[in-house]
């Protein structure tokens, strides 16, 4: 049984993938969990052409 999300695009997958690491980020600052995932490292992360993207979701969650 296979994953509804291996059906997706891989570009559909990467800015899925980015939204997630963005919420975990936000989650770990919320609730002063200490990790070496902050906004900057996890950033690298990402794809070049999803750094926007990733950032405006960080921004996004904070103000959520």
């Amino acid at each position: 049984m296979g994953r509804k999300l291996d059906s997706l695009p891989q570009a559909e997958r990467e800015k899925i993938e980015a939204d997630l690491l963005a919420l975990s980020v936000i989650y770990n600052e919320r609730y002063g969990i200490s990790t070496n995932n902050n906004g900057a490292s996890a950033e690298e992360q990402v794809p070049d052409y999803l750094r926007p993207y990733f950032r405006l979701r960080l921004n996004y969650y904070r103000n959520a």
